[in-house]
């Protein structure tokens, strides 16, 4: 299926709007429930601020989803972008959305950035492991709708698990360890240098490398203990890791660029960067947007979630709003 990562954040969302909105690796920007002449990641503090939210530390601030779907299918940005607002109006439709796609790497794929803090109720989102099954389920489904190669999310590799992390994955869930493999390899293919893979784990997912002697010892943000990479697998070691990052730069091509940098204030960042002028869901930017999440088809029909707070293709959902 097309590669669909997820990661709450903890830190301001200032960072991570910063990283997806950089002229020299977006093609193309577009924002859902926001005002684009105007800062995103202010706009973001300001509806968590007007319900009470965001003001502690350890409070998830965002969500950090990425997309992309395999490289034999050849995708245009333009399909890439329009992939993305898809995936992003049938999951968020009530949330306030960063969308940026990047044609920086070998891969065109897209970024997604929601605030957590719904504009209209002020209450906060939460999912679990079988619900964000659920999503890759249903990304898989919208992607094989456009043609997009299909491939099984839930099949072992050849990483180091344990068995605990096996169960979980065989059951539709993604354990702990499973995320930072996830962030680990995102973060080497965004990275030119081992110092901007560094910061693009800290930056972009709260994951700080605690050791950098013969391995990297990895921190998750939810965690209390660093794990060595060695322990995640052979792919996530220090010397695999630097080693990969030199062998993706050895084979791009760099070309300079000429464009300008203007920060979050919605306009044109650059000849490379195109700002889309309008909402996804077809309203004008800032309007109150439509009720929750209905409609989505499933697998298996039983025991879908009632209220309409809830995604209706999540099922046995314990997706919170608190």
């Amino acid at each position: 299926m097309p590669l669909f990562k997820c990661s709450a954040s903890k830190a301001k969302p200032k960072n991570g709007i910063r990283y997806i909105t950089d002229p020299k690796k977006a093609a193309i920007v577009s924002v859902k429930n926001l005002f684009e002449d105007e800062d995103y990641a202010k706009q973001f503090e300001d509806t968590a601020v007007r319900f009470g939210k965001g003001e502690k530390y350890d409070e998830r601030k965002y969500y950090h989803f990425k997309l992309s779907c395999a490289r034999k299918d050849n995708i245009t940005p333009e399909k890439a972008h329009a992939y993305a607002e898809e995936v992003a109006e049938a999951f968020f439709k009530n949330y306030e959305c960063v969308i940026a796609t990047h044609t920086d790497t070998q891969t065109v794929h897209s970024h997604i950035i929601v605030n957590a803090v719904d504009p209209l109720t002020g209450k906060k989102l939460q999912f679990g492991k079988a619900e964000y099954a659920a999503m890759k389920d249903e990304v898989n489904r919208i992607g094989k709708e456009h043609g997009y190669t299909e491939t099984d999310f839930r099949k072992r590799s050849k990483n180091s698990r344990t068995p605990i992390e096996k169960k979980i994955i065989l059951k539709g869930g993604t354990s702990w360890k499973e995320e930072l493999r996830e962030v680990i390899a995102e973060g080497i293919k965004n990275s030119k240098t081992p110092e901007e893979f560094k910061e693009y784990l800290d930056k972009c997912y709260g994951v700080k490398i605690m050791r950098d002697g013969k391995d990297y010892s990895y921190l998750h943000p939810e965690k209390q203990k660093p794990v060595r990479g060695a322990k995640l697998g052979e792919n996530y070691t220090k010397t695999e890791v630097i080693k990969r990052i030199g062998e993706q730069n050895y084979r791009q091509k760099s070309g300079a660029y000429t464009g300008r940098r203007s920060g979050f204030d919605g306009k044109s960042v650059g000849n490379r960067t195109v700002r889309r002028r309008k909402t996804v869901d077809g309203g004008n930017a800032g309007s109150v947007i439509r009720a929750s999440l209905s409609g989505m088809p499933v697998k298996n029909k039983t025991n879908l979630a009632k209220t309409p707070q809830f995604p209706c293709f999540l099922l046995n959902s314990r997706l919170k709003y608190v």
